[in-house]
């Protein structure tokens, strides 16, 4: 039977139907035009897709909160933008030249986003080193993909079609090499970008409250994301790759390490070891113009125990804040600036693990303040309290202070803790206070004492230094009562307490000024002043018996992260290659300020006047061998994962 003759189209019908839906060919200047006005578009949406993602919640408050950040805004396009170009001239295709960076960053985005909801984490660059752990991880949930990831899948479809219909401009063949050097310019730009902006932690750390109005900085994945994901993504590339010290390579850190064999603590020896660190604490009774002021003396307590301890003085990397330093320094034995801990980490506490030890502590404040939840854990600690779920069912209108307990109800709660440990096995504890934090009220007496008369200085410095004075003293009554807990206690117990920085007192510190005291960070006085605080190890009877040793006296000037080794020293143990290794260190090198101050030992432990003319911005000779050697071997033991987690 013939076929109809209008039953199928000839060739000829076919081919006009090809040209009528093939895009109209324009001229090339037209083409190019529409190519460069689609593609800058396509960046533009693509980059407020991200932003949108990164917010974690999808809200229009937080995304346009970025255009109020013109350089937060701006990080987050560059990157962009050079990914797509590159894309474009390495396929010669404006809807490939989209497609690929969007999928990749979209995919990215999410996955940043399902990190942060079910592990509170994040996505960063050193987790493509775990990402069998991760997948692993993510297989033990349920996700739930939320509307914004199917409005992103839909976008970037439409974006792609729209490009591939409309945005025809190529490269000819013949000019291959356009092609290249576009490459190469980007790349030029990509690294230039790099080296000013991408890989500077200092600027990225700097803008840490650039924008707060929605976010709140102090959680590490609002941090992360108040900055937008993409930039903080290739911050993380930095963080994953830091610079080496000079002279690093990893045969020299292990030889300096190998020159120090690990060592256990011996059997016999092994006494609980408690540490508290005391939020702002200070003594500024050594301060002449502050104690002649005195009309009762806020320290006596705190006094008395020094006298029956092994005492001396921190110079600390901050004032007013950045208590994670001291802390973490302290834990670690790492120095300045602190690294973000993203994963397991070689650590004191961690040695105390592996030697038999239970390691636990507490805190009164959120588990999510400086990510302490999720780091503790990274350090090595098997439990560890906050206020969430724990301090806050112990809060009453009498012991709270702005939603806190107070160090009466803080100690009490720790040496209860301490009664109902395991006592099978030795424990390491460390716990931080809350009550010294700032503000201290400026217009009311908190405390309801006088320890400094109003005369001579203002009344906001009158009832603020009051105040700080009034919570020194309460921690000086509730260190003395926790202290006598343990005096005969059968149980060997080493307590250490030190001061995390001193307090801030008035704008720019001014009420020190009005104290007399010099706080001028531009002379060496000045910056001793501002930057020491206490510590002190106390050893109860048994513990002496224990270890054949009682170190009561005056100890070294030190930077925190030293502070373990003399714990240590106190105890008569080796410890750690790492911690011998800084043992010699110190012997040299006793401060290393975060502010490029050092304090040059010169044999015995200096006084205050001694230790302020030690100090020096400039080091030769064996102090500055000592320190580039503590840097290598630092970055090879907090860079190296832990043998057990």
């Amino acid at each position: 039977m013939p076929k109809s003759s209008h039953s199928d189209m000839s060739a000829s019908e076919k081919r006009s139907l090809r040209e009528r839906l093939r895009p109209k060919e324009r001229k090339p200047a037209v083409r190019w035009l529409l190519t460069v006005l689609l593609l800058a578009a396509a960046v533009l949406g693509l980059h407020m897709l991200l932003q949108m993602i990164g917010t974690l919640d999808f809200s229009r408050g937080r995304f346009s909160s970025y255009l109020h950040v013109p350089k937060i805004y701006l990080l987050n396009l560059l990157p962009v933008a050079l990914l797509v170009a590159f894309t474009y001239f390495a396929t010669n295709r404006a809807w490939l030249g989209f497609l690929i960076p969007s999928v990749l960053l979209f995919v990215m985005d999410f996955v940043n986003y399902f990190k942060v909801t079910l592990r509170g984490d994040p996505f960063v660059a050193e987790d493509f080193l775990t990402i069998g752990e991760g997948a692993g991880i993510i297989g033990q949930y349920t996700l739930h993909f939320p509307a914004m990831f199917f409005v992103g899948i839909a976008l970037i479809a439409a974006g792609t079609i729209v490009l591939h219909r409309w945005a025809r401009g190529r490269m000819p063949k013949k000019r291959w090499w356009l092609r290249v050097l576009a490459l190469v310019l980007i790349v030029l730009l990509g690294f230039g970008a790099w080296e000013l902006w991408y890989g500077n932690t200092d600027l990225y750390d700097s803008m840490m409250e650039a924008n707060t109005s929605l976010f709140n900085v102090w959680k590490d994945a609002e941090n992360y994301a108040s900055k937008g994901f993409v930039y903080s993504f290739l911050n993380s590339l930095a963080e994953a790759m830091p610079q080496k010290p000079d002279g690093y390579s990893a045969r020299k850190a292990e030889d300096l390490l190998s020159a120090y064999p690990e060592a256990d603590i011996p059997e016999g020896q092994r006494v609980n070891v408690i540490a508290t660190m005391l939020e702002s604490f200070s003594d500024l009774s050594v301060f002449g113009t502050v104690s002649d002021r005195f009309v009762q003396d806020p320290y006596a307590d705190f006094h008395a125990l020094q006298a029956e301890s092994y005492t001396g003085t921190l110079i600390s990397d901050t004032i007013g804040g950045g208590t994670i330093n001291a802390e973490r320094a302290f834990l670690t034995g790492y120095s300045y600036p602190q690294p973000r801990y993203r994963r397991d980490t070689e650590s004191f506490v961690r040695y105390f693990l592996e030697q038999g030890y239970e390691t636990e502590g507490s805190h009164p404040g959120y588990a999510w303040f400086y990510s302490r939840e999720k780091i503790n854990e990274r350090l090595g600690f098997e439990t560890y309290h906050f206020l969430d779920g724990y301090y806050e069912n112990l809060l009453t209108d009498e012991n709270s202070l702005d939603g806190h307990p107070n160090d009466e109800t803080f100690f009490a709660e720790r040496a209860e803790s301490w009664e109902v440990r395991d006592p099978s096995k030795p424990c390491f504890s460390f716990s931080v206070s809350y009550q010294g934090h700032s503000p201290y009220a400026d217009d009311t007496l908190v405390w309801g004492e006088t320890y400094i008369p109003h005369e001579g200085i203002s009344d906001a410095a009158y009832y603020t230094v009051n105040n700080y004075l009034g919570s020194v003293a309460s921690t000086g009554k509730q260190l003395a009562a926790y202290v006598d807990s343990f005096r005969d206690d059968p149980e060997p117990v080493v307590l250490v307490f030190f001061g995390d920085h001193k307090p801030t007192l008035g704008a720019g510190n001014s009420f020190y000024e009005e104290l007399g005291v010099n706080v001028q960070e531009g002379t060496a006085e000045g910056f001793y002043n501002l930057y020491t605080t206490p510590y002190l190890i106390w050893t109860n009877d048994a513990a002496k018996a224990v270890l054949g040793r009682s170190d009561i006296g005056t100890g070294p000037t030190i930077s925190p992260c030293y502070l373990m080794s003399v714990l240590f020293d106190c105890c008569g143990w080796e410890g750690p290659s790492w911690m011998q290794l800084q043992r010699q260190t110190r012997a040299v090198l006793p401060v290393m300020q975060s502010r490029g101050m050092y304090l040059v030992a010169q044999g015995s432990a200096p006084t205050a006047s001694q230790g302020i003319a030690l100090l020096t911005y400039t080091l030769s000779g064996d102090a500055l061998q000592a320190k580039q050697n503590y840097a290598i071997a630092e970055y090879y033991v907090r860079r190296i994962r832990p043998t057990q987690s």
